[in-house]
């Protein structure tokens, strides 16, 4: 007989006591999402690089007694934390003198310091190791100071490429052998194609069906693809705005049969600016006056290319694991000590298998195990305890696309406090829409992590004790005429330096560049805020140029692990290290040329990353020669390439800001008023110009860049009529969320003077929409600003109807974060990134805009917007006027087509 008890059945109090419970339980954890991030808090293998503080190393293993103790060097006094300044940079003791060669400096970094909100401290030395204070993460050991960060390069036959990078103190570090990586992978089950859904059960937002299709205007499109309504199975509504561009700046009457612009509606242009297709002819009759900043390297080392040849030459076993050799590829020289940056290039070939990817697991200097004690009885080893070292990140079949996040401004402006930012349970106020993205990555893998600029924020470098004299002149004079010395040189070196090894070894920022293969590209605040946009004088003065070619090194090293005296600067595809890179035109200002790049990003999708920086000037942003070349390597792209992504840091589509920007242009109101020494906060600290002149002068619909961009639209929709090719732009920069679009004009009668009826999206070459998401640390614009442009945003903009082109923003936010409608249906105003994949079942690519529900919480939510693929049948440009009658190819190299002999009308 059995002695359980019965069990007691619940009372129907208790079970309604226990369900009210539950819902309080459910109601808390809705008002706290961050509570819902999981991932991020886990334990990370990249934490075991670095180890515990070094204050708390004795801790490891049991004290010994105080008689016991023996005074040693690494005592717990001299691991002190040193106390940080405001900025979060504690300034070394050591001053170098006027001049010493800098392979004789002495050099640091410095061990312990407290950013981002959290502490952060590079790896162990050699001594708390060989003391056994703390278990060796490397054999040979290695004393990290920034990485292991992970590069994504392409993929090509068959194979991903790619690269692990990590800097190590000399001082400190053992390099015989020299540091080796091993990578290993196994197939994998790629997780289905699903939209994730909201929080509260519903699913993802997408904008409202009542927005009913575009209407295009046919007039010069072949029946073929003149359709009243799209073919059974296809998609039939995509996001886009539903605004009527009904009140054109003129009458304007139907065009004739090569889609021009009758002449009544365009010759009121004329007078006014150059039209888009000249700029490209004036600018380089400029750029002939203007001679750029000449590199002292251009090329790559002959034996460069034997080395690479070697390597490809050499066999290895390829089935599931790899040994790579660590390649120093530069050594910075700070103050104390030295660094090396080691790079280890991956090459892993990729499963075709379009529901078979892989997971790689890699690891550097990986630890032998500790041997097993068979004696019996014995305790086991006292010591410190080993943890693994092995980091994983996926990689997408070869025959499928990859799913990718983007984000932009991974930093906070000065005089923002991160705390407001720091929701219950995170250890800073960057942390918060990371965490997020890791969970994403967690439930779903990331194939790649987009940097869209501003990875990093270097505006504090002006707080160096060596640029407090620069910084406190007044006139512009002074500032463009203050030398160079070499203590200034050498500070900005150090600054970048540490800063970088601080940032990115730090909090969910580094788990993130671990573990998914990152893809960057910069903006201003990766060099200084603004640079390329102030007036000429200041840019060309020495320190000035110093600092943006600085700035530039340290970007193409940390972000892109790029040096280009080891990799080369020659043009030609195919001759770079990374087979991605596009090597353009020398910068003005910089000794560097731009570095553009075009990765692989699926079966069917490309991924174009601009470099819109190196090359930029107030009135330019791209040369010609540059854009050609880009453009010659694009249309190059497979035949089954359906979506080519535009990675532009600053929105190419956004509302426009005239009536500010001359408020605030160098003979404005404002900037008279800030100039005579009012409102001196509003002033930025290098001209005294407004603070917010360069910010509106970097924008592509800036007066000064508004030519140069109908142009380069006007080139892109040409590529996209010849290819068969969905273009659709990714940008960052603005601090909210919000999306452009491009779209054939359909005319004030919304019909085509064919009278054939509407196109939908997926026929029109023209349909190109701009996802703009930023920022995922920095604040959002103060409430004012957002309503200013939210209500910009719906106005009409007419530049480029005699082209027939359309550009509309989309009112996509129409659900509130918290509530059932939003008031701003065109911009979010809140910390966000995206998530960028294909929906296999329709082809469409669709953006998830993740935005934060919370401030501080991180927990974010969906606005869906869906990219339908090209419906439309290629055909050269030259059988459809794409560019307006002036545009000849005698004016410029660049040549999209056949120019007609008909006189302009503009």
């Amino acid at each position: 007989m059995s002695d359980d008890k019965p069990e007691h059945r619940k009372t129907v109090d208790k079970l309604s006591k226990e369900k009210t419970e539950l819902k309080a339980t459910n109601k808390e954890i809705a008002e706290t999402p961050g509570k819902r991030l999981t991932a991020w808090s886990k334990p990370h293998n990249l934490d075991t690089y670095y180890g515990p503080p070094p204050h708390t190393y004795l801790n490891l293993r049991e004290r010994p007694s105080e008689g016991d103790r023996k005074p040693t060097e690494d005592s717990e006094q001299s691991v002190a934390l040193p106390t940080p300044l405001e900025d979060g940079y504690s300034v070394p003791a050591y001053r170098p003198p006027p001049w010493v060669p800098q392979s004789e400096l002495l050099g640091a970094t410095r061990t312990l310091d407290t950013d981002q909100g959290t502490t952060s401290h590079p790896g162990p030395t050699l001594a708390a190791v060989i003391e056994g204070k703390i278990a060796a993460a490397c054999e040979p050991h290695l004393q990290i100071l920034c990485g292991p960060l992970l590069r994504y390069d392409t993929v090509r036959d068959g194979h991903w490429h790619g690269a692990v990078m990590i800097v190590t103190n000399d001082a400190e570090s053992e390099y015989h052998p020299l540091p080796t990586l091993i990578a290993e992978w196994e197939s994998e089950d790629e997780l289905p194609f699903t939209l994730e859904p909201s929080i509260d059960g519903h699913p993802a937002t997408e904008p409202s069906a009542d927005e009913g299709p575009d209407i295009a205007d046919v007039g010069d499109t072949p029946d073929s693809i003149t359709q009243a309504s799209p073919p059974p199975n296809s998609p039939t509504e995509y996001a886009d705005s539903g605004e009527d561009s009904d009140t054109p700046s003129s009458d304007m009457d139907a065009s004739g049969e090569d889609g021009s612009p009758d002449e009544s509606s365009a010759n009121h242009k004329k007078s006014k600016s150059l039209s888009a297709a000249t700029w490209a002819s004036s600018m380089m009759r400029r750029l002939k006056d203007l001679g750029p900043q000449r590199p002292s390297f251009r090329g790559r080392p002959s034996e460069r290319i034997l080395k690479t040849e070697k390597e490809k030459q050499e066999t290895q076993e390829w089935a599931t694991k790899r040994l790579v050799e660590g390649e120093p590829i530069y050594k910075y020289t700070g103050p104390a000590t030295t660094a090396t940056f080691w790079r280890f290039m991956l090459e892993i070939p990729v499963n075709p298998n379009p529901k078979k990817g892989l997971k790689v697991t890699y690891a550097i200097n990986k630890p032998k195990k500790q041997p097993v004690n068979l004696h019996l009885g014995q305790q086991p080893d006292t010591g410190p305890q080993r943890l693994s070292t092995d980091i994983t990140f996926h990689i997408a079949p070869t025959g499928s696309d990859m799913r990718f996040a983007a984000y932009s401004c991974n930093g906070f402006s000065d005089g923002i406090d991160p705390d407001i930012f720091k929701g219950e349970g995170f250890n800073s106020g960057f942390d918060p829409v990371w965490a997020d993205l890791l969970q994403k990555h967690e439930e779903r893998p990331f194939h790649a992590l987009m940097g869209g600029g501003d990875q990093i924020y270097s505006d504090s470098l002006t707080k160096e004790p060596e640029l407090v004299e620069y910084m406190k002149l007044k006139t512009n004079a002074e500032k463009v005429g203050y030398p160079l010395t070499d203590a200034i040189a050498f500070a900005i070196d150090r600054f970048f330096f540490n800063h970088y090894c601080l940032v990115f070894r730090n909090g969910c920022f580094a788990r993130a560049i671990s573990q998914i293969p990152m893809v960057n590209m910069l903006d201003d605040h990766d060099l200084i805020d603004g640079f390329g946009s102030y007036p000429e004088r200041l840019q060309r003065s020495t320190l000035f140029k110093h600092i943006g070619a600085r700035g530039y090194f340290f970007f193409l090293l940390f972000q892109c692990f790029v040096v280009d005296t080891v990799d080369g600067t020659l043009a030609e595809p195919g001759q770079h290290t990374f087979k991605s890179m596009i090597i353009g035109e020398d910068g003005p200002y910089i000794p560097f040329p731009s570095h553009s790049s075009l990765h692989w990003f699926g079966a069917s999708t490309w991924l174009l990353m601009v470099d819109c920086r190196a090359e930029r000037r107030y009135d330019l942003i791209l040369s010609p020669k540059t854009y050609e070349q880009i453009f010659a390597i694009v249309r190059e792209l497979p035949d089954d390439v359906q979506h080519l992504i535009v990675q532009l840091g600053i929105p190419i589509s956004y509302p426009r800001m005239n009536m500010a920007e001359r408020m605030m242009h160098s003979d404005g109101v404002l900037a008279r008023i800030t100039h005579s020494g009012f409102f001196a906060s509003f002033a930025n600290k290098f001209n005294k110009d407004m603070e917010l002149l360069d910010d509106l002068s970097d924008h592509w619909t800036a007066s000064n860049h508004k030519r140069e961009r109908n142009w380069f639209i006007l080139q892109l929709q040409a590529i996209a009529l010849e290819r068969c090719l969905r273009i659709s732009f990714v940008s960052g920069d603005v601090h909210l969320a919000a999306v452009g679009s491009f779209k054939t004009w359909a005319g004030k009668r919304k019909k085509s003077h064919h009278g054939g009826g509407e196109v939908q999206p997926p026929f029109d070459h023209r349909y190109m929409v701009n996802i703009i998401s930023s920022a995922i640390v920095n604040t959002p614009p103060p409430p004012p600003a957002q309503a200013t442009l939210n209500m910009l945003a719906s106005h009409k903009h007419r530049s480029m109807h005699r082209y027939q082109t359309d550009e509309v923003m989309k009112p996509v936010f129409q659900e509130g974060l918290r509530t059932d409608k939003r008031r701003l249906n065109y911009v979010a105003g809140a910390r966000n990134y995206t998530i960028g994949e294909r929906d296999p079942s329709t082809g469409d690519f669709v953006f998830d805009i993740r935005v934060e529900r919370r401030t501080g919480q991180g927990e974010t939510k969906g606005y869906v917007v869906r990219v339908p693929p090209p419906q439309w049948d290629p055909r050269p440009a030259n059988a459809h006027l794409l560019v307006h009658p002036e545009y000849d190819k005698r004016h410029h190299p660049i040549h999209v087509g056949k120019v007609t002999e008909k006189k302009s009308t503009e």
